[in-house]
């Protein structure tokens, strides 16, 4: 049996934080770009632009969280009627 591949840690606070919504992404990646959207709003850069994130989080390019925030399938309504 193939264990899923787990997301990559990031501070604490967030990982703490995104995993009451670890339940709305179908994929790992999806996840992971969630919680570095995450990081990069709470670091200390001056412009909060993805590129920006992306070089601050180590990511080769911000393509990624491009894809997150345009094509990622989930669900706004899902996420405003999540308890947490």
């Amino acid at each position: 049996m193939i264990t899923p591949k787990q997301a990559k840690p990031t501070l604490p606070l967030i990982d703490e934080y995104c995993e009451n919504y670890k339940s709305l992404f179908s994929d790992v990646r999806t996840y992971e770009a969630f919680k570095n959207i995450h990081v990069g709003i709470l670091s200390e850069i001056k412009r909060k632009t993805l590129p920006e994130i992306a070089k601050v989080l180590g990511l080769e390019n911000a393509q990624g969280l491009h894809h997150f925030l345009t094509r990622s399938p989930w669900d706004i309504h899902q996420h405003k009627n999540l308890r947490i």
